[in-house]
């Protein structure tokens, strides 16, 4: 079923996985559209040719009504999408940096970090061809396995 706002006349459809329908625009009640207006037995579509009746009947008449947001509902969301989009874009950025980082193949750690060419040019310094660090790239700071 469709269902409207009283405040900026938001016309959507019915979110079935709340109880409660909430404007996504200005977070206000929403409520049924009266099955009068609209089309189909599941009134998932509003008749065009009383769209206009409906909203003047009961979405400009109605107490709460703005007319501000009324006018700039379709910017708001337009706005309230984008930024969305740009979380979501932040969001499959760290995704695909934490999937491109090693992790250990002892611990399954993701708190490695590479074995700088000092540290194991000092190790084999010291050690020579017996020293650990040679011939490796990683080190777990977790549990300290190199590989």
């Amino acid at each position: 079923m469709l269902c409207y706002c009283n405040k900026c006349g938001r016309i959507a459809q019915e979110n079935y996985n709340k109880n409660e329908q909430i404007c996504d625009c200005c977070n206000s009640m929403m409520q049924y559209v009266p099955k009068q207006f609209l089309i189909g037995e599941r009134g998932i579509t509003l008749n065009k040719e009383f769209k206009q009746q409906f909203i003047d009947d009961y979405i400009k008449s109605s107490p709460e009504f703005d007319q501000y947001l009324f006018d700039q509902r379709d910017e708001i969301l337009d706005k309230q999408n984008a930024e969305y989009e740009a979380q979501m874009a932040r969001g499959r950025a760290i995704l695909r940096e934490q999937s491109c980082r090693p992790e250990c193949p002892t611990c399954h750690s993701k708190n490695v970090q590479r074995i700088s060419g000092m540290e194991r040019g000092f190790s084999i310094y010291v050690f020579g061809i017996f020293s650990n660090k040679f011939n490796k790239t990683f080190k777990c700071n977790h549990c300290g396995y190199t590989w």
